[in-house]
């Protein structure tokens, strides 16, 4: 459900618990009267349109408007400053830790530097003593980039007695990739529904429901004894895989309890360099009927997050046990790909083709892209306008939150840059470049 964008996670669809931020470059702010009232009644009219649960974005949208109207915000005059206080003020009443307000004019654009290693959320797998299979999981990238990795990592761990699902550092994504790792635990030859996300049709009171089914996979793991190590950091998606195991009976969830966030939504622009990210949907379990939000999932081994591994291992078994994963296996049989997905060179190419155009071809995007995803080819757009066009371009590596990185060659200076895509190859958003170094 949209990766974040809660913090850079994963790119923004309408179905991901999270999402990234093309940024603009950083100005100082200076905020009048005129745009603290823009401002906060567009985001009050927004939240009404969109919010999950009507009524609740009502009583956001009258919270924030009565603050404006008795002057609280009046001695703000810093946007970073005012986006944080709409946060708290909107979370104060309407407790959704998805909810945020923040400053894109303010806000550093991502670099390529910045993101995670491992390859889109798949961060290493492990083959352990006496044939339990390890999994690291910290972020579920769209479908696209996260299932191959995923495939891999099982291949590798195939044949194990029992398997351990990591996801204390997962912060988020996909709902897609959450369901495919979850297709591997279920019964093979067996169609289940795994989760749904029930979604608000914008300007409306009707809804609409989107089923996550498993699929089949290479290989089956079903009837294995499944843990899931969970933290209070376990976030949006991470949290969706733990209430999935433990509904559907496939695992034991190991740990703390978890983050409390079950609403995916989509960054919509509120205006003067403000953005809003805005759950649109909520999650709901075929099991339950419910989901986790505001509660976190319940360990059924609720114990301190970092003494998981060992008391999982314990478990299984292995006497004496690791504290954590380096110590009980140095060498993962997990590695990111060395190839790009294809289509990333033949799209920055065409990205560059056309940099000199007075705006972006958005051709280069599926026609019913959002005004976030509009946003950030326009933004790359502008990035990529100073440059030349490169002597070289290539690839570099994968990365945790689902981009393929590449490296820009110019005769005085080379750049990195990361291009997602999606499964028909479309531009989904670009992070850098930055300087190489």
């Amino acid at each position: 459900m949209l990766l974040p964008l809660l913090a850079l996670t994963v790119p923004p669809s309408a179905g991901a618990q999270t999402a990234t931020a093309s940024a603009t470059p950083a100005r100082t702010s200076n905020l009048d009267a005129a745009a603290r009232t823009a401002i906060v009644a567009q985001l009050a009219a927004e939240l009404r349109s969109r919010y999950v649960y009507p009524e609740v974005g009502e009583r956001g949208a009258t919270a924030i408007t009565a603050a404006a109207t008795s002057g609280a915000y009046d001695r703000i005059v810093d946007l970073p400053a005012l986006a944080t206080r709409l946060t708290e003020d909107l979370r104060g009443v309407m407790a959704d830790k998805h909810l945020m307000v923040f400053d894109t004019s303010n806000r550093p654009a991502p670099g390529v530097a910045s993101m995670p290693s491992g390859e889109a959320g798949i961060v290493r797998a492990d083959r352990l003593p006496g044939g339990i299979g390890y999994l690291q999981i910290d972020g579920f990238a769209n479908p696209w980039a996260f299932k191959p990795a995923l495939d891999r990592a099982m291949a590798g761990l195939k044949g194990s007695r029992a398997l351990i699902l990591d996801v204390r550092g997962n912060g988020g994504g996909d709902p897609a990739s959450v369901s495919y790792l979850v297709s591997y635990l279920v019964p093979a030859g067996k169609r289940t529904e795994i989760n749904r996300i029930v979604e608000r049709k914008t300007a409306t009171t009707e809804f609409k429901r989107d089923s996550f089914f498993s699929e089949p996979t290479p290989v089956s793991f079903a009837g294995v004894p499944a843990y899931v190590l969970t933290s209070g950091n376990t976030f949006s998606g991470g949290e969706e895989l733990a209430y999935d195991m433990q509904t559907l009976k496939l695992g034991t969830v190991v740990g703390e309890v978890t983050g409390g966030g079950a609403n995916p939504g989509e960054r919509v622009s509120i205006g003067h360099g403000v953005m809003a990210f805005i759950p649109t949907g909520r999650a709901e379990s075929p099991v339950t009927g419910s989901n986790w939000e505001g509660r976190g999932v319940q360990p059924d081994l609720k114990i301190p997050a970092a003494d998981a591994f060992a008391t999982t291992l314990r478990r299984l078994g292995q006497m004496p046990a690791a504290a954590t994963i380096e110590a009980a296996s140095p060498v993962s049989v997990f590695a990111p790909r060395t190839v790009a997905l294809k289509g990333g060179e033949a799209m920055l190419r065409r990205l560059f083709a056309g940099r000199a155009a007075s705006e972006p071809d958005y051709t280069l995007m599926k026609p019913d892209a959002s005004e976030a995803g509009r946003a950030a080819l326009a933004a790359t757009h502008r990035r990529l306008q100073p440059l030349g066009i490169p002597q070289a371009i290539r690839f570099r590596r994968p990365d945790g939150f689902g981009f393929d990185e590449f490296t820009l060659v110019y005769p005085d200076r080379t750049l990195l840059i990361g291009i997602m895509l999606d499964s028909d190859g479309k531009f989904i958003d670009l992070i850098g470049p930055d300087p190489s170094k």
